[in-house]
């Protein structure tokens, strides 16, 4: 047809003529963490550990840092805002803030509670808002506040379980934008949160698939960051530009059992 554009051959472009190198990285993660019939019986041993074990059991039901021996800020409990899911939908956008104003400790609230706040079901077990493979729950959630009145400029963690902030450093001026790899961002932001995990969480039972599995959990905490800012007419931006080092540094990960998997920005959008 005239006037087509032909459709980019981005893998040649990646690869170059010899195609798939044989050492991609890539490539090997998602090779090591495929399943296949005969890798899975694998993972039983740690699937019949846990349901016999009591301390495990319990050890998972409890799959969150929580700090209890500092100080920390009961956060206030408020709904979320009336809103149409389909015109969530169609309003979220990946914008960040344009510029710097204050965000209330109750629209922070409403946002860490929808992201990952545990709730007691009638049976007795503990779940949180986002899909989790086998209830693992290996993410934490830091909060770094730039503009929010009544938190003072420091890292916080999130408590799942009793709603709360736990200062853990200071976090001076500056300290976020030099972790990204568009600063800007962060000088426009009320608050930034970053994702970890805990890979070992997933990894003890379901090995390197653990992995994918603790990233495909983070994608779906980030929408449900990104769809309550909506609701509360805030502009919400997930980021992956930014220099994984420095934001394990920042909340105090080490880069190997817990580290950064997913970052937002959040803020006004006017």
């Amino acid at each position: 047809m005239t006037g087509v554009v032909p459709t980019a051959e981005f893998a040649s472009i990646i690869f170059g003529s010899d195609g798939v190198a044989l050492d991609d990285e890539a490539e090997a993660f998602h090779e090591a963490s495929r399943l296949y019939p005969n890798v899975a019986p694998a993972r039983l041993s740690s699937l019949v550990a846990l349901g016999r074990s009591a301390e495990l059991q319990e050890t998972v039901a409890r799959a969150s840092r929580t700090h209890d021996h500092r100080p920390g800020i009961d956060l206030p409990h408020r709904r979320l805002p009336r809103a149409r899911f389909r015109d969530l939908l169609d309003d979220r956008t990946s914008a960040p803030p344009r510029l710097r104003r204050a965000l209330s400790l109750d629209q922070l609230s409403v946002i860490l509670a929808a992201a990952c706040r545990a709730r007691t079901r009638a049976d007795g077990a503990s779940r949180r808002p986002a899909p989790s493979g086998g209830a693992l729950y290996p993410l934490e959630l830091y909060a770094v506040p730039l503009e929010v009145p009544g938190l003072g400029r420091s890292v916080f963690h999130y408590n799942p379980y009793r709603h709360r902030l736990t200062p853990l450093r200071p976090a001076r001026e500056g300290a976020v934008a030099a972790c990204l790899v568009d600063p800007t961002i962060a000088e426009r932001s009320a608050v930034v949160l970053v994702l970890t995990a805990m890979f070992w969480r997933t990894r003890f039972k379901y090995g390197l698939r653990g992995y994918r599995f603790a990233l495909l959990e983070a994608g779906h905490v980030m929408q449900n960051v990104v769809l309550t800012a909506t609701a509360l007419g805030l502009a919400a931006v997930p980021l992956g530009g930014w220099y994984d080092r420095r934001v394990d540094e920042l909340v105090g990960a080490n880069g190997l059992d817990e580290a950064a998997v997913y970052l937002a920005a959040i803020g006004s959008r006017t």
